[in-house]
């Protein structure tokens, strides 16, 4: 019997968390049983999933899927959305059919296109839910309703998640399931030195480094970060702070805030701005202190795991996702969201204290390989997919 097809809806072409979970997914399919499908968005045709994908031997498709993003969410381009909803589910329905599709497996709330084609198609819908959803309470009710009527299963990727969408709608509470993301793990050698960073950015190999990775965004905090810097550095002079990551193309002008704080709290020589790399393992090992500061619930926070996995003590922020991450006191500390001073005494206290900083990084490392390997998720995954499969088949 030849593999059977599996299509995977996706609402970006980039390489941060649900694009990383995607290849994840992607990878859990046994090839003598299945054959992935991908669909990319046409408002994104370029980027850094699909030559991924290319490389991996994948088959990808872009099309007009309709994703919901805030941007379109507005009087002058509500009716080209729906225009392109419309059109993103005859796609879908289309190729479903066409392919003998024998599931569709929808990797984002927001790409509803994928959920009404395959519904149409008669096609099982699996559909991994990475989002605590913040849009306006219309969009929110379109968005679970469409979910009541075309979801077969639901994966949330945290239980802060899950109740995120069973408050909203509890009808949801017995489709869905948690499975958290797998985070990829690479041997550490602590007696290695990983400088190709700080020579970058001209931080001593001597100096302490604390920093950041992810989207420059106001959700993500790095402002906290750069506040919090400013206060650690009164007491510790010789601290460097760095904030890795790239933004949305329609969001320049928060690098620009960002630029321009950093340098009114005159930190400018201390506090580095990195572009995105996809080599973000050096990153955390160059890192004495990795620290998540978001201002908003984070679904999960996968760049704590990477950073746990790595072995570094992690302080984040005591909200959303990432407070199932951590053991606070143990594996890393969890602070107050949008406040600088206990972020800055939580890193001084790391900075101080070597024994405490290095003891709750080899306990995150643990932790973190135990709770979110690959393999783990690979057969949680395998599972589920089987599962609906033959739900459909049947």
């Amino acid at each position: 019997m030849p593999p059977q097809a599996i299509l995977f809806v996706h609402h970006a072409n980039d390489m941060y968390g649900a694009d990383i979970g995607l290849l994840h997914s992607v990878n859990s399919l046994d090839r003598s049983k299945y054959y992935p499908i991908v669909v990319l968005p046409a408002d994104m045709p370029t980027g850094m999933l699909s030559p991924e994908l290319e490389r991996l031997g994948i088959e990808y498709h872009i099309a007009p899927l309709g994703i919901l993003r805030r941007k379109y969410l507005s009087p002058r381009t509500i009716i080209p959305l729906l225009i392109d909803i419309w059109n993103g589910a005859a796609y879908i329905r289309r190729i479903a059919r066409g392919r003998k599709v024998a599931l569709v497996y929808i990797n984002t709330i927001v790409a509803v296109s994928g959920g009404i084609g395959a519904r149409l198609a008669g096609v099982p819908v699996l559909w991994h839910i990475r989002e605590i959803v913040s849009m306006p309470r219309a969009v929110r009710w379109v968005l679970y309703s469409i979910l009541r009527l075309c979801a077969d299963r639901i994966i949330c990727i945290s239980r802060a998640v899950r109740d995120s969408l069973v408050s909203e709608s509890p009808q949801l509470a017995e489709k869905s399931k948690i499975i958290y993301n797998a985070v990829s793990s690479v041997t550490v050698n602590g007696n290695v030195e990983y400088v190709e960073l700080r020579e970058e950015l001209g931080v001593p190999e001597s100096a302490p480094l604390v920093g950041m990775v992810g989207r420059i965004s106001h959700w993500k905090g790095q402002e906290i970060l750069a506040e919090a810097a400013s206060l650690a550095l009164q007491e510790h002079p010789e601290l460097h702070f760095v904030a890795v990551g790239s933004y949305f193309a329609d969001q320049a002008h928060y690098l620009h805030e960002l630029e321009a704080r950093i340098k009114e709290l005159g930190v400018d020589d201390k506090f580095h701005l990195a572009d995105y790399r996809s080599n973000v393992t050096d990153v955390y090992r160059s890192l004495d202190i990795f620290v998540l500061p978001s201002r908003k619930p984070e679904p999960f926070g996968r760049v704590t795991v990477e950073a746990m996995m790595q072995g570094r003590a992690v302080i984040a922020t005591n909200h959303g996702g990432t407070c199932e991450l951590i053991q606070d006191g143990v594996t890393g500390i969890l602070v107050p969201p949008s406040d600088p001073k206990s972020l800055s005494d939580a890193i001084k206290l790391l900075l101080e204290d070597r024994s405490l900083r290095e003891r709750m990084g080899k306990a995150a490392a643990v932790y973190a390989e135990q709770n979110f390997c690959l393999p783990r998720y690979q057969q949680q995954m395998g599972n589920m997919i089987d599962a609906l499969v033959s739900q459909g088949a049947s």
